[in-house]
């Protein structure tokens, strides 16, 4: 108990002083920092324009305790128990992809994708250090780095390691990710070209949860390494990487070439010319009037073994009843070519009136132990949006795609906002959007043969309607969405694709907001959803996150404390359950999981750049039962301290 005692002397220490509340810079209008500390990144988007230089913070201790991948201010993720696993959101959403759509989403948190590799703008060398470790021989370990070559080329790398041996026995997790980036802009600024190379691996223990709960809902095993599980001898292996490259062509002059007086010394009048900035050259997202050219090649592998497959875990055996060595392969090379200008200028867009055009091509193949199959699939979209005078933006987006295995795919959406520009200093920003897709399900539901799983299915399409209400200002949002699934496609209790012939309607309501209480700073999310098939969609009626935070500056500002804790709880519902042979939740409706509290405290720490947070996890379990399970025979592990660094280098 000595560790918990230095932490609650800890928290008292800091409550003497007064409350200082620390924010990101509002980045929306990007300006370089004549900083040559500052550092900025960017996350390329697939097929719409959106993207926005993001600036990284080396001073923010608000929300430093959330370390883990799966954990953010606004996530509401159920996992299997251990840091590093499967994990599924209880906030419900249509999953975005314009790749080959394998199978609901379980682990892309732990990946580095075309969607989160960062893209540096920078002056000098840039690093970052992090690395974590606690209970359960939870270790986490980052590694950042980049820097300019030249003017117009910058590189970097990233590296993600997560290990954790858990608390129960055979839940390990060890999953490491790597990229390795790059981007070039011509010196005169017509060209420019994105490039990464990524490669994933991700290895689980998987134990199946554990016999009898009772074991632990009644605490009559302490040990939890002595708890009965279900699987002696099982592992999944998950292995994801491939190579991008994404080039930029424009023509006519460019908008945002800096202009500048310049007086020689023998000149009495100024002569006003263009400069560009002789230390750096970058890619400006605001910029139109391009040709655009992306080439993608992605790869991934699945594989799950068990050695004792006749354990009574699975419902059948097709092939092998000594040992359980299913494998699934598939890759895609993906050409997408686009075209986007745009006229005019209006507040806060680049044009008053802008356009996109395009058209993509993949090539994928799929193969498993018995057998392999190839599709090619052509893809059209096009994008227009319309600035009011600044008064209110219109957007809309239309795709079309023909060809195996999601021939007939489609979507329409619209979306307005006022006023077309960020005025969250002022009174906000309001918007609306409306989105109709015709999708195929996700290729495991239409075909799968493995040891203990097979089907072939034609389902169809699916229907997806969704309305979107969001408000936005300062510090504060809240929204309103709506869906109406049509012919959804879903695992039932047998773990086997079914689909829903009637329509499911959801609604959510939801806020997020950062405000400050006296000498604290509280931060919630939160989120109300109803089902109208909750035997089918499984999803707490009320779930969120609260922070409490509480900051000092001491030795003349040199040393920065924040303490405080975190609160995640839901209401209890029907928690969907996991198959590990699948690597995906199915619904069942016997087990209740959630009505229970999960409160971390915490203490962050700042000097200079370096940032350290010392976590109680789970303070309060054992003291009101023993019933936190996220996923039913799952349970989350007991009380554990965490302790983490983070250092950031410029050179």
């Amino acid at each position: 108990m000595r560790p918990y005692s230095i932490l609650i002397i800890l928290l008292l220490l800091v409550s003497y002083g007064s409350a200082q509340t620390e924010t990101e810079e509002n980045t929306s209008n990007f300006v370089l920092s004549p900083d040559s500390a500052s550092v900025y990144y960017i996350n390329l988007n697939s097929r719409l324009p959106g993207e926005k230089w993001q600036r990284v913070s080396d001073t923010l201790l608000t929300g430093n305790e959330f370390y883990i991948p799966t954990e953010s201010p606004t996530s509401l993720n159920a996992i299997n128990g251990n840091t590093g696993l499967a994990y599924k959101s209880m906030f419900f959403s249509i999953p975005v992809s314009s790749g080959f759509r394998f199978a609901p989403p379980v682990y892309q948190h732990y990946l580095l994708s075309n969607q989160n590799i960062p893209y540096y703008r920078l002056r000098t060398p840039y690093s970052k250090v992090f690395y974590s470790f606690g209970a359960g021989k939870e270790q986490l370990f980052n590694v950042s780095h980049a820097q300019n070559l030249s003017r117009g080329i910058t590189v970097g790398v990233d590296l993600k390691v997560i290990n954790s041996i858990g608390i129960y026995d055979r839940q390990k997790s060890d999953d490491i990710a790597f990229a390795a980036q790059g981007q070039f802009v011509s010196d005169n600024e017509r060209y420019a070209a994105f490039a990464n190379v990524r490669s994933n691996r991700l290895r689980w223990r998987e134990n199946g949860g554990i016999t009898y709960d009772s074991l632990f809902t009644e605490n009559i095993e302490t040990d939890r390494k002595r708890i009965v599980i279900n699987l002696k001898e099982a592992d999944n292996q998950i292995k994801d990487g491939g190579v991008f490259v994404r080039q930029f062509f424009y023509f006519g002059r460019n908008p945002f070439a800096v202009k500048t007086d310049t007086t020689a010394a023998n000149d009495s009048l100024p002569v006003r010319q263009t400069v560009r900035d002789t230390l750096h050259r970058s890619y400006n997202p605001q910029r139109s009037n391009f040709f655009r050219h992306t080439f993608s090649y992605s790869r991934s592998s699945q594989l799950y073994k068990d050695k004792y497959p006749t354990s009574g875990f699975y419902p059948d055996i097709f092939a092998d009843s000594v040992v359980t060595y299913d494998s699934v392969y598939y890759h895609e090379i993906l050409n997408d070519l686009a075209f986007e200008g745009g006229i005019g200028k209006a507040r806060g867009t680049g044009k008053a009136i802008l356009l996109r055009v395009g058209i993509e091509h993949t090539f994928s193949v799929y193969r498993n132990d018995t057998i392999s199959k190839k599709f090619g699939r052509l893809t059209s979209y096009g994008y227009l949006a319309a600035n009011a005078f600044g008064v209110a933006r219109a957007e809309g987006y239309i795709w079309f795609s023909q060809g195996a295995p999601f021939n007939g795919d489609k979507g329409l959406s619209g979306k307005i906002m006022f006023p077309a520009y960020d005025n969250s200093a002022s009174w906000g920003n309001l918007s609306g959007s409306l989105e109709l897709n015709s999708m195929q399900p996700d290729y495991l539901f239409q075909y799968h043969y493995s040891n203990h799983f097979k089907w072939e299915n034609t389902f169809g399409q699916q229907t997806i309607l969704g309305g979107k209400a969001m408000y936005e200002r300062e510090n504060f949002r809240a929204g309103y969405n709506y869906y109406n699934l049509g012919g959804w496609v879903y695992l039932n209790r047998e773990a086997k694709p079914q689909r829903e012939d009637g329509s499911i309607n959801i609604n959510q309501a939801w806020v997020q907001t950062l405000f400050n209480l006296g000498q604290f700073d509280l931060n919630l999310f939160g989120a109300w959803q109803n089902a109208s098939k909750d035997e089918i969609i499984h999803l707490p009626k009320l779930a969120g996150r609260l922070s409490v935070y509480h900051s000092i500056s001491l030795f003349k500002k040199a040393l920065h404390l924040q303490s405080g804790l975190s609160l995640l709880y839901n209401t209890a519902f029907h928690g969907d359950a996991y198959m590990p042979a699948l690597r995906s939740y199915y619904i069942q409706n016997e087990a209740e999981t959630g009505d229970y509290p999960y409160i971390d405290v915490f203490v962050n720490v700042r000097v200079k750049r370096a940032r350290m947070y010392l976590i109680a996890k789970h303070v309060n379990s054992g003291f009101s039962g023993y019933d936190y399970m996220m996923v039913p025979g799952y349970p989350m592990p007991d009380r554990g301290l965490h302790f983490g660094v983070s250092w950031q280098f410029y050179d």
